[in-house]
């Protein structure tokens, strides 16, 4: 008889519970929507999402630019050309330094919405055969240049050029210079990179009063 009594004893309170958990479903459908927690739960996920909508619209979708676009908000202005000592080398056979073309210009924004995180590349070819002596990288526009701004003057050097055993051996031999140019491409956010402007390399050697113009 002990069993049985103690079993009718659990039944009531398992009902009782179930009505409980019952009645506290019906009334949260009851409350208010202002007062219902899964409104608001509802309410800060949508506020969230569109959040992250206007941040991705803001930093992907307005800075997204095609090559044309680009193309068209770029000014390359304040150019100069050069070639500089990159390097010095001492090995048993040769002793001298490297000069390597070296440019340097500055950008406008001629567009009407701001540019950045500009990757720059210059390439850097003989006229004659048209191959790369060396190629020169850039991260520029890191903060927002706005429409009708400049940046700072900006560097490009190819790395890689003539060996001599000095830079006035260069200039006594500067003759016999071959013609080079270097091509600019530009590449901002997706638009992949974009060919802005060619330059040709003057024949001034840094540090020495030294130029020959190329015709």
């Amino acid at each position: 008889m002990a069993p049985e009594n103690s079993e009718l004893s659990v039944q009531p309170a398992n009902e009782a519970s179930a009505r409980a958990q019952g009645e506290e479903i019906l009334e949260e459908y009851r409350r208010p929507f202002w007062q219902n927690s899964k409104f608001w739960l509802g309410a800060v996920s949508l506020l969230i999402l569109a959040v992250f909508a206007l941040v991705y619209q803001q930093t992907v979708m307005n800075t997204a630019m095609t090559p044309g676009e680009l193309q068209a908000a770029l000014e390359i202005f304040d150019i100069s050309s050069q070639w500089k000592v990159t390097e010095k080398v001492n090995d048993e056979d040769f002793q001298g330094i490297v000069l390597a073309p070296e440019i340097s210009f500055r950008l406008r924004n001629v567009s009407k919405r701001n540019l950045s995180y500009m990757f720059l590349l210059g390439v850097f070819r003989f006229m004659d055969t048209g191959r790369v002596i060396g190629e020169g990288y850039r991260m520029a526009l890191r903060q927002p240049l706005p429409p009708g701004g400049t940046s700072e003057r900006i560097t490009l050097n190819a790395g890689f050029g003539y060996r001599a055993t000095s830079a006035e051996a260069f200039e006594k031999n500067r003759q016999n210079w071959r013609n080079s140019f270097c091509e600019v491409f530009a590449k901002s956010h997706n638009s992949g990179f974009t060919p802005i402007k060619t330059f040709y390399i003057s024949r001034r050697i840094e540090g020495l009063d030294v130029e020959v113009e190329i015709q």
